[in-house]
């Protein structure tokens, strides 16, 4: 896998050693088809990613209608002469802006990483489209936040059954992650044609509560006619367990040795979630406890169909103490 951002570094020492410098430093980082190139401007340090269209220039129309937002430009350039290549046409995405360093360096991750592991039936305009506008998209609705505490734990609780999951069937493709709605807001966090799953953490040591957020969310339908609540009991410290970006990485990396597309839409799952890499190394979550519910009718809850006319978006809490009725075995959840 490229890391971009380690590419660059390397590229930086190189050129703060050398005592006359160039004006542009170009670096090859992938020969698979298409080539991809970075750059460094010495004179501003701001960062560029070539990509290759080969000896045919594309469309005005497709070029004009790349996504592009303050920070970012882009432009086509024809090369007699680049690296190992002859008489070769170029996009070129440049920084426009020193304050976006880190962002504009996930978006060029981003993009290596979908042309990288394209499949055959993509091509290169469409899945730099896809990318571009994906990410415009993101930075519409505000971009990178620090997710709270309560959105952290909830993060890491699907994380956790993810790879629960993954090591449940090491010797299948991980397809878990197309159920995976938690990231867009659906209603259940995992949802497969059979049934679904949401997972609720909980994190006080005497009061085994958790909350649900409105009164839809434990709602049996013609599209959740099975719905199971898996609960991870989490001790949160300084010592022992895994961060947030420590389980992203664990299951990138196994993600990567089994697919590569669902890699893909892992990645872009935590990006409409709005993680940041680097961003959640400070605390710990250990899960201590794991336990499996069924929600059948009287399972205890609050239904839309109890409510008053004008009532709506209740939240509330479940005292799981007042539950063992409804506990199964764990292997219900990991076999959707």
């Amino acid at each position: 896998m490229i890391k971009v951002k380690s590419e660059f570094e390397k590229m930086i020492k190189d050129i703060e050693s050398q005592l006359v410098r160039d004006v542009y430093k170009l670096k090859l980082i992938s020969t698979s088809a298409p080539y991809l190139l970075i750059g460094i401007d010495t004179l501003n340090m701001h960062r560029q990613l070539y990509i290759d269209l080969g000896k045919q220039q594309w469309e005005e129309e497709q070029i004009r209608s790349l996504p592009i937002w303050r920070g970012l430009s882009i432009k086509f350039e024809y090369f007699e002469r680049i690296g190992p290549l002859k008489d070769h046409y170029f996009i070129i995405l440049n920084q426009e802006s020193e304050e976006s360093l880190e962002i504009f360096e996930a978006v060029l991750q981003s993009l290596i990483d979908h042309i990288t592991y394209m499949e055959q039936n993509d091509n290169l305009f469409g899945v730099i489209y896809r990318v571009l506008d994906q990410w415009r998209s993101f930075f519409s609705k505000g971009g990178y936040k620090r997710l709270n505490d309560e959105k952290q734990q909830g993060l890491f609780g699907e994380l956790y059954y993810i790879q629960k999951w993954m090591q449940h069937f090491p010797n299948q493709p991980p397809l878990l992650i197309e159920d995976w709605e938690g990231p867009t807001s659906g209603r259940v966090d995992f949802r497969s044609s059979r049934c679904g799953v949401e997972i609720k953490t909980c994190s006080e040591k005497l009061r085994k509560e958790i909350k649900i957020s409105n009164e839809k969310q434990l709602k049996l339908t013609n599209t959740v006619r099975d719905l199971y609540l898996y609960v991870c009991f989490i001790e949160i410290n300084q010592t022992v367990g895994k961060t947030l970006q420590g389980i992203v990485d664990e299951i990138r990396e196994a993600l990567l040795g089994s697919s590569q597309r669902l890699f893909l839409k892992f990645n872009d799952l935590l990006l409409e979630m709005g993680f940041k890499d680097d961003e959640y190394t400070d605390k710990l979550f250990f899960v201590h406890e794991e336990k499996t519910y069924h929600v059948i009718d009287d399972f205890p809850r609050i239904s839309d169909e109890l409510l008053p006319i004008g009532i709506s978006h209740v939240s509330y809490y479940i005292d799981l103490t007042h539950c063992n009725e409804f506990e199964c075995s764990s292997d219900k959840v990991f076999n959707l």
